[in-house]
């Protein structure tokens, strides 16, 4: 176990920065491996599904056309370009599907910190697995604590006002994985900093292909923070999180400083992630799964249903503003981050996956009559992402319930059998056709991720064509 106790007076950053420079793999307890490999194995999976979705040939297209050193590949499309620049393309791939996991104060995780590693093993001559999983770790977890002590989905998401911390732990993950030192990494952060604004909800509502773009850009700007700081180039290394200028006194709210560095080396935020099973927005999932509950448990049909009453906490208000879009949504990302099309969806299909955003599912006539007769109330005594389902049956019957942990939340977790599941239902969307046995070697590579000699010969290669 690696301590990094804060020293009075000292900026928090220089705490985190000396648990990344000084944790070794063997520091880290099995149990946290364990779900580093899941959170790992789900973000690939969600990466290969989101590789064709709309708007990706096109940054892959910016980005080859832009050429530069060939370091880091492609997946999915070939060739090699500029590390950084294969963050741009991966990052976006992993977020398109949104299916990746969500930590219940800082919102995404994985869909940053695993592609700007991926795009990062260019920079290497090899990486091991296990290399790779003490990045991820460390990175994922100072990403974490950044959202938790700014109290990103709690305080910031309602006034319209979350993210961006998200670079620090790329950051961290990246210069993990480039072996920079403690001087180094702390420039590396101050860059970081440099690039953070928590950016507002306007790309959510409606709904842009930025929301996906998003990823690509702090991947992109990670990996050039650090190739700087490892060409001397500084940046600030004091109020970078704390004090006048750091990054929490951009919050109008209480934030909470202590997070940074509570418990550090001892207990591990980043184990907290929720892993989605549909593909919405993750403030849709409890109200997906009470829909789903109540039919299977009271045993009726979609074409039964009279009418359905969802609350949800005030966090949740993008999933359901401005009205005009959410109950009438007429792209991807609008149905993605709506609840009365994602809930009505469930009910008549049974699933929310890539096919409920088919021109023809979008335009299906049963979904869009059973929007109008779902209504949607804020609720703050919710906890963040809960619901309230109450279902009323055309022939009077009413079914209600709270529900607090949908599939895939630490209490109710996905099995590994759930997981490959998962995997392999991605599989067919890839943008690149996956033959059956490369698609096992890759999951069987993912599940024993630390026994794998070279990351990018036996995850990003089999991915690639020509490779």
């Amino acid at each position: 176990m690696v301590r990094s106790e804060l020293t009075s007076e000292e900026e928090p950053m220089s705490a985190l920065c000396r648990m990344v420079a000084n944790t070794r793999y063997e520091d880290l307890p099995s149990t946290t491996v364990n779900l580093a490999k899941r959170s790992i194995i789900d973000t690939l999976a969600v990466t290969i599904g989101g590789s064709a979705m709309e708007g990706i040939p096109a940054i892959v297209d910016l980005v080859k056309t832009r050429g530069g050193k060939p370091e880091s590949v492609i997946p999915f499309y070939g060739g090699r370009v500029p590390a950084s620049e294969a963050g741009l393309a991966i990052g976006p791939m992993s977020r398109a599907m949104d299916l990746g996991d969500v930590h219940e104060e800082t919102g995404h995780c994985s869909e940053y910190t695993v592609p700007a590693l991926l795009a990062a093993t260019g920079l290497r001559e090899k990486v091991s697995g296990k290399e790779f999983i003490t990045a991820f770790v460390l990175g994922q977890e100072i990403l974490v604590r950044v959202g938790i002590a700014i109290r990103s989905i709690r305080e910031g998401l309602g006034r319209g006002r979350s993210g961006s911390h998200q670079v620090f732990g790329c950051v961290a993950a990246v210069g993990k994985l480039l072996d920079l030192n403690l001087e180094e990494l702390e420039n590396a952060e101050g860059i970081g900093r440099g690039m953070t604004q928590p950016h507002d909800q306007a790309m959510y509502t409606p709904a842009t292909l930025m929301v996906r773009v998003h990823h690509g850009f702090v991947c992109q700007d990670a990996i050039n923070a650090c190739l700087l700081a490892q060409r001397g180039i500084t940046g600030p290394r004091r109020e970078v999180l704390t004090g006048m200028r750091g990054y929490l006194a951009l919050a109008s709210w209480e934030t909470d400083p202590l997070a940074l560095t509570r418990d550090l080396g001892e207990k591990w935020n980043m184990e907290d992630v929720m892993v989605k099973p549909w593909a919405s927005c993750k403030f849709t999932h409890t109200a997906i799964e009470g829909i789903l509950k109540q039919m299977s448990d009271h045993q009726f049909s979609a074409e039964e249903i009279a009418s359905i009453k969802i609350d949800i906490p005030p966090q949740s208000s993008l999933a359901v503003e401005p009205r005009e879009t959410k109950w009438n949504p007429q792209t991807v990302p609008d149905c993605q981050f709506s609840v009365p099309y994602c809930v009505a969806t469930a009910a008549y299909c049974g699933d929310v996956f890539l096919d409920a955003y088919t021109p023809e599912a979008m335009a299906r006539q049963d979904v869009r009559d059973l929007m109008k007769r779902i209504s949607v109330n804020l609720d703050s005594t919710l906890a963040p992402f809960g619901a309230r389902v109450s279902a009323t049956l055309k022939d009077g019957k009413r079914f209600s319930g709270d529900y607090l942990y949908a599939k895939g939340h630490p209490k109710n977790p996905l099995t590994d059998q759930e997981l490959i599941d998962k995997f392999k239902k991605c599989v067919p969307y890839s943008a690149y056709t996956l033959s059956e046995s490369t698609v096992d070697a890759l999951i069987e590579n993912l599940f024993t991720l630390e026994k794998v000699d070279d990351v990018a010969a036996s995850l990003i290669l089999p991915l690639t064509p020509d490779a």
